[in-house]
């Protein structure tokens, strides 16, 4: 039986492929109650503000409570991350971390959907006869995964001896 992944496991965190500011000095980012100055907060916000990862450690972070309880992450401190969950449940309700990382994996979905197999031989050299009769096909908008199987029935059935009953 497959094990149904905790909520909060469905958003990854976020791992950089060069180093982070937070990584490289976490005392800087590490503050425990009462133990911060506003300056010191103001730092670490500012650092955080700058940084590309902010909206997916803000995430991590917002599905993560019980390992962020403390710090600053994303430019947030613990009170305004309560907050934000708060908001959050109320407007996508309980189980809004399955839908925020259903959000996130949609477009990842929708881009693997719209690739096709290659072409076959005979599929690039009618391609190719094409753009050479009638020139460059014009700009439209990206056709769904449905259209270019319709697409590609229509044309395996146009083929000279592929006739179809």
């Amino acid at each position: 039986m497959r094990r149904r992944p905790h909520p909060a496991e469905q958003i990854p965190f976020p791992r950089p492929a060069t180093p982070t500011a937070c990584r490289a000095s976490p005392n800087l980012f590490t503050h425990e109650p009462g133990d911060t100055t506003p300056a010191r907060t103001a730092e670490a916000r500012k650092i955080c503000s700058a940084c590309p990862l902010a909206p997916t450690c803000l995430k991590w972070a917002l599905a993560n409570p019980d390992q962020t309880q403390t710090g600053i992450w994303a430019g947030t401190n613990p009170l305004q991350r309560r907050i934000l969950r708060a908001r959050l449940t109320n407007r996508l309700g309980t189980n809004w971390v399955q839908v925020l990382a259903a959000r996130d994996r949609a477009p990842r979905e929708r881009a693997e959907a719209a690739r096709t197999r290659p072409l076959s031989v005979r599929e690039a050299r009618i391609i190719q006869l094409d753009r050479a009769f009638n020139g460059p096909m014009p700009h439209h908008t990206p056709l769904t995964p449905a259209q270019q199987s319709a697409n590609r029935q229509r044309l395996l059935a146009a083929l000279p001896g592929n006739a179809r009953p």
